[in-house]
């Protein structure tokens, strides 16, 4: 699937088209056009070895959504969901991890302070 973004400032990106996607737990979310995103948060020191962007994007426009339009699930659902989104898709495992275990120690920060 293509994924189409639009730029807006500094590290904010806007989907250019709606996006279904069906959950682990059979549930379907619609990320509509227009949705907020700042890719992967992955401060900009680390671009080098871990982009913001890549055959992940899926499941970061997934956990964006989960974190900040479905949050009745819980952050530990939206974090687990990005992994099962990145382990289909992105072949590199590993990067896939580092990327989770980010999320599980940080990713606190921006679920109850930071609106994308």
């Amino acid at each position: 699937m293509e994924i189409i973004l639009k730029h807006k400032s500094g590290k904010k990106w806007e989907l250019h088209q709606e996006i279904r996607h069906v959950l682990h737990n059979k549930e379907e979310i619609i990320i509509y056009r227009g949705f907020p995103t700042d890719l992967s948060s992955v401060p900009k020191f680390l671009w080098g070895v871990l982009p913001p962007y890549g055959d992940f994007l899926l499941a970061s426009l997934v956990h964006d959504y989960l974190y900040t339009k479905n949050k009745s699930r819980g952050r530990k659902f939206a974090d687990k969901e990005m992994l099962i989104v990145s382990n289909k898709i992105n072949k590199n495992k590993i990067d896939n991890y580092i990327r989770y275990f980010g999320v599980r120690l940080f990713g606190w920060y921006y679920w109850k302070y930071y609106d994308i």
